[in-house]
């Protein structure tokens, strides 16, 4: 595996970090509504899966555009296609994967809302 190839994953994982920080605090800056019919849970939905629609566009963006357009040689333009792919596809698991256990494990909170 060469150095273009690992920048891939790398750049995976840190959009899959920084965006479920993002999630976190705006599930958390969304407040409770009281009476009869509060949609503050579905709000926290919303934006849980509206943010996961967002990891894959933003991983393979971010590849696309600072390490695949460089790469001259056909062979590892290839090989840098394949591993944005699989990072790209590991962070969007690796969200929902991380939402389900956080919402489980904060069964109480404003986490418990996302599923």
């Amino acid at each position: 595996m060469n150095g273009s190839v690992v920048s891939a994953y790398i750049i995976g994982l840190v959009v899959f970090l920084v965006l479920m920080i993002v999630s976190i605090l705006i599930a958390n800056s969304i407040s409770y509504e009281l009476g009869a019919n509060p949609k503050d849970k579905s709000k926290r939905k919303m934006w849980f899966w509206i943010i996961c629609a967002l990891v894959p566009i933003c991983v393979f963006g971010i590849n696309y555009f600072m390490g695949y357009q460089g790469i001259k040689v056909p062979s590892k333009a290839a090989a840098y296609m394949q591993a944005m792919s699989i990072s790209t596809g590991v962070a969007t698991v690796l969200y929902i994967v991380c939402g389900v256990v956080l919402a489980k494990i904060f069964n109480h909170g404003k986490l418990s809302s996302w599923f």
